[in-house]
């Protein structure tokens, strides 16, 4: 039996075929394709999420579900669809000033990819005011991303079934996690030092990902979300095609020591552990 708030990991695991069947219904859906990005996002969407971010509805979930054997709980999905959040006080008392409106609808269309820009402005956004993308889905990877690191609350406003409105609350104040500069925490090193480095933790404390196949934001969702669930005194061992500048800038206030082996085009090596 499954509703709204069913896990898309769950249908996939229930029957490997959702996959094609979910993907059918939306473009943005088609993400679950790719084997990595499916495991980024299968885990942390519902289905009355992912109806959103693909513009869709849970009723066309349950037209492609049902003759692969899935259930609907009817009260619970119908509920699901009916309900409008309101808007909550923070975002009702905020001035229009402090709220700086951003419309990646014609990145997209252009067959590009915002987030470096969305990820960029919302940095330059002062502490307590609010930055709201424009977009023609629920971008909601990206709500998950921003909630992980430095957004207070979230609300997405449904315009109509090609415009949504999604707010970032910016932190008051940032958390204090670590003394120690990014400088300290960043290490360019060569292979030499690079294999010290990860000589210093066992093979079963080093978890190892590739992501060099993966289109923008597939490298930074991955490494946040695996980084989120690494056990303590592990190691994160990354097989990346570019430094990640922009990743660096996010773990730079957080308690992570990186060290990255630049060994040739195409091919760095990068090792992320908590101090």
């Amino acid at each position: 039996m499954i509703t709204a708030k069913t896990k898309i990991s769950e249908l996939i695991k229930y029957n490997s075929k959702s996959v094609e069947a979910i993907a059918s219904l939306a473009k943005p859906l088609e993400k679950l394709k790719n084997p990595i990005l499916r495991k980024i996002m299968a885990s942390r969407v519902t289905i009355g999420e992912a109806a959103k971010m693909g513009g869709t509805t849970v009723e066309e979930f349950k037209r492609v579900l049902l003759p692969l054997g899935f259930t609907f709980e009817e009260e619970a999905s119908t509920k699901e669809e009916k309900v409008s959040e309101a808007k909550p006080t923070w975002l009702q008392e905020a001035n229009k000033a402090d709220i700086y409106f951003y419309d990646v609808r014609p990145i997209i269309d252009n067959g590009a990819d915002p987030l470096k820009e969305i990820l960029g402005r919302f940095k330059t956004t002062e502490p307590g005011k609010i930055l709201c993308i424009i977009n023609n889905f629920v971008p909601t990877p990206l709500i998950h991303l921003l909630k992980q690191e430095k957004a207070e609350a979230t609300f997405v406003e449904t315009i109509n079934d090609k415009e949504f409105n999604t707010y970032f609350l910016k932190k008051e104040k940032e958390e204090k996690h670590s003394s120690a500069t990014a400088d300290e925490k960043l290490q360019m090193d060569d292979v030499e030092s690079f294999t010290t480095i990860c000589s210093q933790f066992t093979k079963e404390q080093i978890k190892e990902i590739d992501v060099r196949e993966l289109e923008m934001p597939g490298p930074m969702e991955m490494i946040l979300s695996e980084l989120q669930n690494l056990p303590a005194g592990n190691a994160l061992y990354i097989n990346h095609k570019r430094v990640p500048v922009f990743l660096l800038e996010e773990l730079a206030d957080k308690n992570y020591e990186v060290h990255i082996n630049n060994r040739e085009e195409g091919n760095v090596k990068m090792l992320i552990f908590k101090k």
